[in-house]
């Protein structure tokens, strides 16, 4: 049987294959004066050799997604090893995130190529100060920053409140306030941007990007306040001491990926519809053509334009300008967080998987229970009770290691509350300690080395 695990971790990832699939397939189209992100006159469409890269583009992209489709099924055979399961699928998909645009890099060189032999250029070049009144106006009707009083007023009772249940779950607490600082800090940036000119009309240049900040301002503060209740949501189910409940655990997966997914497409779109409805009913719309600053038609680098974030031409959202200070930093510190991450987390469970918790006790009493991250040291007048068991009680991770072979670091379990566990699971028997704030679960893999760990302690307690 498929385990459960490999079925939660697919269901954002067939969201994202799915949403960067629909993205890229669509560019190969020509649509609001571009196709593979370089704009175009809409006679070029006719060109041969245009044609010639479309074709060549949706042959090849259709490879591109099939073979990164085939590649991701050994997640389901490798749940028997879920260290190796984890890290082949942090690293599919960051492979994925990159072997799906290099059709649109190519594309985008050979259009970009094309249109430069064809002397094709579609309005004025850079047309930055097109309309020094639009581009300097900022917007007052933004959502006031004092909303984002709320979130992180709800955060940090969050973490107050964890801190007081238990104090392995404060970190939790942390990362919402985190998360609604990242929020204010995009909104920040995408009220100091600079303003877009669409028309050669200032009024409809204003009323534009007065309605792009607002919406946009709105949009991160409703993100800060859904993640946020994502946060609480985790909270009570690791403090609820029940089993895994892999159904909830299947719905708030669906709903927590799905939600901000869905408010972000929403605001985008009806951002460009006013957009289309507005210079239609202008008829004097005006067109840039700076697709030397496109570096591959999604990567945007202008050292003269010190806006740091601008509109994507590929997809929905904003993209950072990498050629200001600030937008250097911000890649570079993302893509070293990345690399940070996905190399960590695969160093930490290859370890797990290959070096087991190890038990000594000493000759002034102590018994050591040694493993990285997560050792424990204790006296051994200090357990009230030892035993001897055969299952341990059902409960939730708080902070620790926990796959279908071993549980590791610490948990609450149901009817006993804060506990340690070094176990391989389904492995009986083990060795129970119940100390005066806590209880420790400990095994060997050979049930005979937990039976005689057990003699050790129980000889020492007399």
């Amino acid at each position: 049987m498929i385990e459960i695990f490999s079925i939660i971790i697919t269901i954002p990832t067939t969201i994202l294959f799915l949403v960067l699939v629909i993205t890229y397939r669509s560019i190969s189209t020509y649509k609001n004066g571009m196709m593979f992100a370089v704009t175009l006159p809409a006679h070029a469409t006719e060109h041969p050799k245009l044609q010639s890269i479309q074709h060549q583009y949706n042959k090849q992209f259709k490879r591109c997604w099939l073979s990164m489709l085939l590649a991701y099924f050994p997640i389901f055979i490798m749940y028997n090893w879920p260290a190796y399961q984890i890290s082949y699928y942090l690293f599919w998909t960051c492979a994925f995130v990159i072997i799906i645009v290099i059709p649109h890099r190519k594309a985008f060189r050979a259009t970009l190529q094309l249109k430069r032999e064809e002397d094709w250029f579609v309005g004025k070049k850079h047309v930055i100060q097109a309309d020094l009144r639009a581009a300097q106006l900022k917007n007052k009707r933004t959502a006031p920053l004092e909303l984002f009083i709320l979130p992180l007023a709800l955060g940090a009772w969050l973490t107050w409140w964890l801190n007081s249940k238990d104090i392995q779950l404060t970190a939790l607490g942390i990362s919402a306030i985190a998360t609604t600082v990242l929020f204010l800090g995009i909104s920040l940036l995408i009220r100091r941007s600079r303003s877009t000119v669409y028309s050669e009309n200032s009024e409809v240049n204003i009323a534009l990007n007065q309605n792009k900040r607002r919406s946009l301002s709105y949009l991160f503060f409703l993100l800060a306040l859904v993640e946020i209740v994502h946060f609480y949501f985790i909270a009570q189910l690791l403090l609820q001491e029940q089993p895994a409940m892999s159904q909830l655990w299947l719905i708030l997966s669906i709903l927590y990926t799905l939600i901000p997914l869905l408010l972000i497409i929403a605001v985008y779109s009806s951002i460009r519809s006013v957009q289309r409805n507005m210079l239609s009913l202008d008829g004097s719309p005006v067109y840039s053509d700076d697709d030397e600053y496109w570096a591959n038609g999604f990567t945007y680098h202008n050292p003269y334009d010190k806006s740091i974030l601008v509109p994507k031409r590929v997809g929905i959202g904003e993209t950072i300008n990498t050629g200001t200070m600030a937008g250097k930093i911000i890649m570079g510190g993302t893509i070293g967080l990345l690399i940070a991450v996905v190399l960590g987390v695969s160093f930490m469970l290859i370890r797990s998987e290959l070096i087991s918790p190890t038990m000594l006790i000493s000759s002034e009493q102590e018994i050591t229970i040694d493993y990285p991250m997560y050792s424990f040291t204790f006296n051994v007048e200090d357990i009230e009770e030892a035993t001897l068991v055969d299952s341990i009680p059902t409960g939730v991770k708080t902070n620790g290691e926990a796959t279908g072979k071993y549980s590791r670091g610490h948990f609450r379990l149901q009817e006993i509350g804060k506990a340690r566990l070094y176990v391989f699971r389904n492995n009986p028997p083990y060795i129970k300690l119940t100390l005066k704030d806590q209880v420790v679960y400990y095994n060997e893999e050979n049930p005979e080395m937990t039976e005689e760990r057990y003699k050790e302690i129980v000889n020492a307690m007399k």
